[in-house]
């Protein structure tokens, strides 16, 4: 989907690392990124051209909102083929997944592991609000116990703000403490160490 060379992105990313670090150094930066679905990330996975999260056996792997479960199922397959376990990301924004246990449970048989956004565990507003949908499908799969890790997807400070505090503290009040600390920090702690849940 973006075309700019992974070494000048790790370059990039390796500066704001050391800046980052310097200043808080309690923030440990990872390397690693949201890949998105196309034929050839198989074989630039088994090439390393793409990043793992912080050079694990895991990826975090998007795909369009509208992709079918058919190609969803297919492109997991093929990522586990290859030796890589995808973390699907953001669950919530796959039509193909809405209210779909069965689906969602037949991805995580497979061996893969599931993401929501941080930004959809939130309360949705009574008026307005562009993420209902999202939200609605995140308490869903909250409800069936469906979701390995909740995360920012931030990109940037303004229209993604990261929510991670206000969503910890939903899902703590909702599912309780050791849920909470489960989805925020165990489970993805223990992905970055290389380790199955």
């Amino acid at each position: 989907m973006f075309e700019t060379p992974e070494d000048k992105i790790f370059a990039n990313f390796s500066k704001v690392k050391a800046e980052a670090e310097a200043l808080y150094p309690d923030l440990t930066i990872y390397y690693g990124g949201e890949l998105y679905y196309t034929l050839d990330i198989v074989e630039k996975l088994e090439k390393n051209l793409i990043p793992r999260m912080h050079n694990t056996q895991f990826a975090l792997i998007e795909f369009s909102a509208r992709t079918s479960w058919k190609e969803i199922h297919s492109g997991l397959s093929n990522v586990l083929r290859a030796g890589v376990t995808p973390i699907v990301a953001h669950i919530e924004r796959y039509d193909a997944l809405e209210e779909n246990a069965d689906r969602v449970r037949e991805i995580i048989n497979m061996g893969c592991y599931t993401q929501v956004n941080s930004s959809h565990v939130l309360k949705p507003k009574l008026f307005g609000d562009k993420d209902k949908v999202r939200k609605k499908r995140v308490r869903y799969f909250l409800e069936k116990n469906l979701v390995h890790m909740v995360a920012s997807d931030m990109h940037n400070l303004g229209p993604r703000p990261p929510f991670m505090k206000d969503a910890y503290e939903i899902v703590k009040k909702n599912y309780g403490p050791k849920r909470a600390k489960n989805l925020f920090i165990e489970n993805p702690k223990t992905l970055l160490e290389n380790k199955y849940l």
